[in-house]
């Protein structure tokens, strides 16, 4: 929910030209990604993980990355590359059935997004100087996209030589 709410206020934020790095972005982005870190480990614990559950995660995580590098635009427009990964990974799925495969956990790829998406909601931060926010988006976006394609690599092998998993 604080997702949407966050994606609400960053359009219309943007729309009327307000400055995205705000102590009120930050606000609200923190317990998002706080809560977003504790989902699983609370559905792991508790027994209820489930690949739908995954699922939904991963779009939640995803939808938050992407405000995110919206709200971050106007300092860095290349965090957009970093927001959009997701949205195209699942776009492309539509004409490349291979990739729909469940990946296999990959501790680096939590590390990636974790990155991404702190990255993305720490430099909201008014404090920080802008040559470092964008310097440090740079690098998370690098990192990601690096994971993606280790991702893509991987079902691309897989759907190669004809393995299911």
């Amino acid at each position: 929910m604080l997702v949407v709410v966050l994606g609400v206020i960053v359009v219309g934020a943007l729309t009327a030209g307000e400055p995205m790095r705000a102590w009120w972005v930050v606000a609200v982005a923190v317990p998002a990604w706080a809560l977003d870190s504790l989902d699983g480990y609370v559905a792991r614990r508790t027994g209820s993980a489930s690949e739908r559950g995954a699922r939904l995660d991963s779009g939640v995580d995803g939808a938050l990355v992407l405000v995110m590098s919206l709200a971050m635009a106007p300092l860095a427009p290349w965090a957009l590359v970093g927001g959009l990964l997701f949205p195209v990974f699942l776009a492309a799925q539509l004409v490349r059935p291979a990739w729909r495969r469940t990946l296999p956990r990959r501790p680096s790829r939590r590390i990636a997004g974790g990155t991404m998406t702190g990255t993305l909601v720490i430099g909201m931060a008014p404090f920080w100087p802008a040559p470092l926010v964008q310097v440090a988006v740079a690098v998370a976006v690098v990192v990601v996209t690096w994971s993606f394609a280790v991702d893509v690599r991987w079902l691309e092998r897989r759907a190669g030589d004809g393995r299911r998993g």
